[in-house]
C-alpha cells in the first residue's frame, strides 16, 4: 500500500513542479518558479523510484506521465484560464482508458508468469 502513496506523491509533485514554472512567470519571478520546479521534480523522481520497487515500471511510469498530464491540463484550465475543449476532454478520457488497459495487461502477464 505504501508504494501507491509514493506514486501519488510522485504525480502530485511532478504537477506542482510543472505548474510552478508558469505560476512564477505570472507572478514576475521566474527564479522562484524554476527553484520550486527543480525541488518538486527531485521529489517526484525520488518518489517514483520508491514506487517502482513494488509497482511494475510500465504501470508506474505510464501512470506518472499520463495522470500528470491530465492534472496539468485540468489545473491549467483552472489556474490560467486555458481552454478545456471537447478534444482535450476526449484525450483525457483516452489517457485514463490507456492507463487502465496498461495496468490490466500488466496484471494479466504477471498472473500468467506466476501460473507457469
Amino acid at each position: 500500500m505504501r508504494h501507491w502513496l509514493f506514486m501519488a506523491v510522485a504525480i502530485v509533485t511532478e504537477v506542482a513542479g510543472t505548474l510552478s514554472m508558469k505560476l512564477g512567470e505570472h507572478h514576475g519571478s521566474q527564479v522562484w518558479g524554476l527553484g520550486v520546479m527543480y525541488l518538486m521534480l527531485v521529489l517526484s523522481y525520488t518518489s517514483l523510484a520508491m514506487a517502482v520497487k513494488r509497482i511494475p515500471l510500465a504501470v508506474a511510469y505510464g501512470a506518472w506521465e499520463s495522470l500528470g498530464l491530465v492534472l496539468i491540463t485540468v489545473c491549467s484550465a483552472w489556474l490560467f484560464g486555458e481552454a478545456l475543449t471537447v478534444t482535450k476532454l476526449a484525450a483525457i478520457v483516452l489517457i485514463i482508458v490507456g492507463i487502465v488497459l496498461l495496468e490490466r495487461g500488466t496484471d494479466e502477464a504477471t498472473e500468467r508468469s506466476h501460473a507457469s
